[in-house]
């Protein structure tokens, strides 16, 4: 009985003490992630995700969390621990809740003062608009060099319809605010915006002209899977400059050269952003490390949404085809 008993309370004692290490191990190296709503931020998600998982040993609970002021909530109360590709020009709680300077390739590309519940780094993704030509045009004129040339050629983008100014397959839709014809004139561009009212019909239009080999000019914003399908070039339009009197109130009166609309669009320095206390713990010093170097790239997801959208493979699949062809992302590993 007496040897029973203590071989008994022995095994016990082992296996309670299995339980508290299992429950240990299992505890550590475990985050919560939001699911992007979108495919672009899916994908980045994924790449995140993947690597965190196969390469650091991670454990990552998927979360469906539509994006937006309440997940930025939820990540603050400390409920979700991370999520990928909030981009700054949509999201109006990065200025409430981040306080450090936002980074990207070393240089301070946004400011912050606000309370620090959460932080935030650059995903690499950046989101740009711009008019781009076809990389064949560019192959066949090498004195092209960008938007400062583009009256040297515009016989060769005119069409039937803009007679002899060069045609621009603008920003679509008029309630979206791209001004394209105002930026035209205001910068001596003598080509005609040409709206055709969807994105769709946009894309059509370029597609068609790409197929056939024809030089054209077009409105679109990056990362796309357009830029997945077809190698395109921008020209450059100068660096975004906000023009404060640029107002339906104030009549739409412009800075003249060189401020808004006649420059670019501000670009958007997509963030993974996460709860700085979650991401303080030891166990998670190597998920830090690796989201601070993280350094995707608007191509790498414009193909990605290509192989998803035209393909049919899932996130997943496209993610790892990238991920088994490429080395790039081993240089973000801690």
């Amino acid at each position: 009985m007496k040897k029973s008993f203590f071989t008994n309370a022995f095994l016990a004692l082992i296996m309670s003490s299995f339980l508290v290490l299992s429950a240990g191990t299992a505890n550590a190296k475990r985050l919560t992630a939001a699911v992007a709503d979108w495919t672009g931020g899916e994908i980045t998600c994924q790449v995140a995700v993947s690597i965190l998982e196969q390469e650091l040993g991670y454990k990552v609970e998927r979360i469906v969390f539509p994006s937006g002021t309440g997940l930025w909530e939820a990540i603050a109360a400390g409920d979700i621990d991370f999520a990928c590709e909030s981009w700054p020009g949509y999201a109006e709680a990065d200025d409430v809740m981040l306080s450090a300077p936002l980074y990207y390739d070393g240089e301070v590309v946004q400011e912050y003062s606000g309370t620090g519940e959460v932080i935030a780094f650059t995903t690499g993704i950046i989101g740009a608009s711009d008019y781009y030509v076809p990389k064949y045009f560019m192959d066949a004129n090498p004195d092209f060099n960008g938007w400062e040339d583009l009256n040297k050629f515009k016989a060769e983008f005119a069409t039937v319809e803009t007679g002899s100014k060069g045609r621009l397959i603008g920003c679509p839709v008029a309630g979206w605010n791209c001004h394209d014809q105002k930026r035209l004139d205001i910068m001596g561009i003598d080509f005609e915006a040409v709206e055709l009212g969807t994105e769709t019909a946009l894309l059509a239009e370029a597609q068609g002209a790409f197929d056939r080999k024809e030089p054209f000019l077009m409105y679109l914003w990056e990362p796309h899977f357009f830029f997945g399908k077809n190698e395109m070039v921008g020209v450059g339009l100068p660096t975004h400059q906000s023009c404060d009197s640029f107002t339906e109130a104030n009549n739409w009166k412009d800075c003249g050269m060189g401020s808004w609309p006649a420059s670019n669009w501000p670009k958007d320095y997509t963030m993974n952003y996460m709860n700085p206390e979650v991401m303080a713990k030891p166990e998670n010093a190597e998920a830090l490390a690796f989201f601070k170097k993280m350094k995707f790239q608007n191509g790498d997801q414009a193909k990605m949404l290509v192989r998803v959208g035209d393909d049919g493979l899932s996130v997943e699949e496209a993610v790892q085809e990238w991920k088994d062809s490429s080395s790039d992302w081993k240089n973000w590993l801690p």
